[in-house]
């Protein structure tokens, strides 16, 4: 199996970059690709990758800046059977890809395999995950995935591919990696299994008011309105944030920019 890596970039992150193709250099699993789509700064990128002469690297420069937008390029131009979702400024283990193919092959129904984020720097998993893997069992399930968790079949995600109105550089600044995986449920097609496939800082501040407003959307989206009650009343009783309003506004907006 064919690994397409995505990775999206504004090229402003050149330390980072490095690092992530120097990890790329040593994975176990050598069949892959990677796909840097480009929104600006065109020529650094394309000084970083040329002195990786020894991985197979493809340069897609846009014009216009946008994450859902970049991803859904990188999609058209891979030539992968999997795709393995990555950002700049992460990096990975050395059997990063032996891991999610090994997961691939073992649950032929699975059309997405989810893993975990670990921060090496601060010893400490990204966020808390359940230790059993298993198929993801409800939608709700998905809602704190992050996109460098998420690979999945190409061929069989290809008509529901992110929504460009979500995400960086779009209407909403985030959620579109979730949206993603909605999209794209049904029983038996999402597994999670509970290893470490790719490195990442671990985030301290927490959601901004842009963020709310694009949870919002993506519940209105996805969700009746008694879930995304109960979701705010969940968030106010554990987390004590009073996300009412920021959400609401999310939630009216998308339908008012779909119609």
């Amino acid at each position: 199996m064919k690994i397409s890596v995505l990775v999206p970039t504004l090229g402003k992150r050149e330390k980072e970059i490095r690092r992530l193709l120097e990890t790329l250099e040593k994975q176990s699993y050598k069949d892959f690709e990677i796909i840097f789509v480009t929104q600006d700064n065109h020529e650094i990128v394309k000084d970083i990758i040329c002195k990786y002469g020894n991985l197979d690297i493809k340069q897609i420069e846009m014009s216009v800046k946008g994450l859902s937008r970049a991803r859904n390029r990188g999609l058209e131009q891979a030539s992968g059977e999997i795709v393995v979702l990555s950002d700049d400024d992460c990096w990975y283990p050395t059997n990063a890809f032996e891991i999610i193919v090994n997961a691939f092959e073992k649950r032929q129904s699975a059309i997405i395999v989810l893993s975990q984020i670990f921060d090496p720097e601060k010893n400490i998993s990204y966020k808390n995950y359940t230790s059993n893997e298993e198929y993801v069992r409800n939608k709700l399930q998905l809602m704190s995935k992050s996109s460098i968790e998420v690979a999945f079949k190409k061929d069989l995600v290809m008509n529901k591919k992110f929504d460009e109105r979500l995400g960086l550089g779009g209407e909403f600044v985030c959620g579109e990696e979730v949206d993603f995986l909605l999209s794209n449920y049904e029983k038996n097609a999402i597994f999670y299994i509970p290893e470490v496939t790719v490195y990442h800082k671990k985030k301290e501040n927490g959601s901004s008011n842009k963020q709310i407003i694009a949870k919002g959307a993506v519940y209105g989206k996805n969700f009746n309105i008694f879930i995304c009650l109960l979701v705010l009343l969940r968030d106010l009783v554990l987390k004590k944030e009073k996300n009412f309003k920021y959400f609401f506004e999310g939630y009216n907006e998308y339908f008012k920019r779909t119609n």
